[in-house]
Formats: C-alpha cells, sequence, structure tokens
C-alpha cells in the first residue's frame, strides 16, 4: 500500500514536469500557433536601437508568431550573448574593433554571418571644421588651421585643456566597456600622446554626444572619437584627423549559429536586411529632431522608406506590416 501511493506521487509529479516542459517549450498565441521567441542585442547606440524595432515590427506583424526581446549591454559582453545562444543576432557587429574574438567565434562555429548591414561605418577622431577654417558665419576664427593628423595634436594641447591635469590636453575616448577605446589607447600609444594628453571616458554614448555637440554649439576646441551613421554626424561639420582612422567597418548581421538553424525564417529574413550610411543618418536625425524614441523612428522608417524596406519581405508580408502602420 506505500509502495502504491509512492508510485502514484512520482507518476503525478513525473505528469506535472512534463506538462510544464511542454508549456514553456513555447508560448501559444492568440490563434492557438506557437510563439516564436527572438532575442536581440541592444546595444547603447542610436542606430541599433532603431534597427531592433524595425526588425521587431516586421516579425511581429509583417510575419506574425513572432515575439521580440531586446538585451542592454556593452559590446564584448552582448557578442558573446550571441556566441553562447542567449542572444539570437545582433544587427550591427562593429567587429573590425574586436577582430579577434570575432573570428575566434566564427572558426568555432558559434556564430554566422548573415550579410551587411551598411558596407562602410567610418569611425575616427574628429575635430570641428570650425577650428581648421574659422566660420565667418558664426563669427569663429581657426585656432588650428595646421590641424590635419594625429601627428598635429602634440602642437596643439592648449586648445585641448584637462581641467583635471593641468598642462595636459584631453582626447574624449567611447564609453568603457566600448571595444573602439581599445584601439583609441592603441592610437594614443602609436603617436606618443600618453604623456601630453589624457583620455576620457564619458558615461555612455549620450554623454559622448552631448560632449561634442555642447562645444560645438559653443564654437569650442573638442576632439574626441565618433562614429558614422549618427545624428550629430548629420547636423554638424566634422573633419576626422589622419591617422585616427579606424580600419573599413563593414557593419554586419551576426546570428547565434543555432538560432541561424533553429529559426531559418529569422535567417532569411536577416540575410536580405541591408542599409547605407546615408540612411541611417536620415533616421537617426529623424530621431534626434522629430519623434522621442526609437520605436517611433523605426515606425517614421517604415512609413517613408518603403523603397529600402520592402527589398527585404515578399509582396505579402509588406502589406501586412502596411495594415500594421494604419
Amino acid at each position: 500500500m506505500r509502495f502504491h501511493v509512492r508510485s502514484r506521487f512520482v507518476f503525478l509529479t513525473i505528469f506535472m514536469v512534463l506538462s510544464i516542459g511542454l508549456v514553456s517549450a513555447g508560448a501559444e498565441g492568440e490563434s492557438g500557433e506557437d510563439v516564436i521567441d527572438v532575442v536581440l542585442a541592444d546595444s547603447s547606440w542610436d542606430s541599433i536601437l532603431v534597427h531592433n524595432r524595425i526588425v521587431a515590427f516586421i516579425l511581429e506583424n509583417g510575419y506574425g508568431g513572432y515575439s521580440v526581446d531586446f538585451i542592454p549591454g556593452d559590446t564584448v559582453v552582448l557578442f558573446n550573448g550571441v556566441a553562447s545562444g542567449d542572444i539570437d543576432a545582433t544587427m550591427e557587429s562593429w567587429h573590425s574593433n574586436y577582430p579577434e574574438a570575432y573570428q575566434e567565434q566564427l572558426d568555432a562555429g558559434t556564430i554566422v554571418n548573415v550579410g551587411t548591414n551598411m558596407p562602410d561605418g567610418p569611425q575616427a577622431w574628429w575635430v570641428p571644421r570650425y577650428m581648421i577654417e574659422g566660420d565667418a558665419e558664426r563669427g569663429i576664427a581657426a585656432t588650428a588651421p595646421d590641424l590635419e593628423s594625429v601627428d598635429d595634436l602634440l602642437r596643439y594641447t592648449e586648445l585641448f585643456p584637462d581641467p583635471e591635469n593641468p598642462g595636459k590636453g584631453r582626447i574624449i575616448f567611447p564609453p568603457p566597456g566600448w571595444s573602439a577605446s581599445v584601439v583609441s589607447e592603441g592610437i594614443m600609444e602609436q603617436f606618443g600622446l600618453n604623456e601630453a594628453y589624457t583620455a576620457f571616458l564619458p558615461g555612455s554614448g549620450a554623454s559622448l554626444a552631448a560632449s561634442m555637440k555642447g562645444a560645438y554649439d559653443k564654437g569650442e576646441s573638442w576632439v574626441g572619437y565618433y562614429w558614422e551613421p549618427t545624428a550629430i554626424m548629420y547636423q554638424l561639420d566634422m573633419v576626422a584627423l589622419k591617422g585616427s582612422e579606424f580600419p573599413a567597418a563593414k557593419v554586419d548581421i551576426i546570428m547565434n549559429s543555432e538560432s541561424y538553424e533553429q529559426k531559418p525564417e529569422l535567417a532569411d529574413f536577416l540575410s536580405g536586411y541591408s542599409t547605407s550610411v546615408a540612411v541611417n543618418n536620415e533616421f537617426l536625425n529623424v530621431l534626434d529632431s522629430e519623434v522621442d524614441n526609437a520605436e517611433e523612428a523605426a515606425i517614421w522608417f517604415l512609413e517613408n522608406r518603403e523603397d529600402v524596406w520592402t527589398a527585404w519581405v515578399t509582396d505579402e508580408i509588406a502589406e501586412n506590416v502596411r495594415a500594421a502602420l494604419q
């Protein structure tokens, strides 16, 4: 009798575990069909935030049967998340900034490069053009007419004073955790700038942008890292210093290899996803000046740049997206 009760308890326990497993394996949508969960790497710069929400809108409304979520974090951490399978994909892999880690995971077969989002993403150290050429309209005289390259910075230390280190200049670096900061450290060492300059790491991408725009609006000197596509580079007239240009960045879309195999429809969609720096600068300017967040910028893109996104999907999916936008 005691054995019979225990056996029944074990049976019920196994049944409950199996039932829970079946439920957790895939949530059901309103139609009763399983919903495919997709997780995207939500890095801290604006363009990838917009791309992620473009992808989410098309998957959830155009294809249907998808639920998209985003995981925020730093570049390398999120890349490792894709490699481990915690994240399905990143829409902007700037892996020229971390080539060894990228190649290691590619060789190990943990990731798949499904295509190029943007063919060229410029990265460099920049200064305002008015420092070199002046700006008569704003009444700004040229303060560094011979400033062309990183080498020249040693002659203009006093133009970029570090308030915390008198006698030294300050170069604005990428935020902590960005792989671009490692490349910038290499530039500092290569050109012997460490004795004359300090590297200042702002707390976020927003702080980096505010630093450059704040100086530009006041007509002040500024030197530091930035990249395209961005709204600020659409709005401001900046000059890249020779010798500071990062290796040409092909900005690719990377998927976890298991996700690539297990979610072929997603892989097919992302492999056809393609934009340009000019298109990104356009919607980023809209994000900065016309709408409140990345989701609204994604909606603007879908409403105004059908010439771009309809090339990624079938006519049926495009119609579904249009209907959802109504």
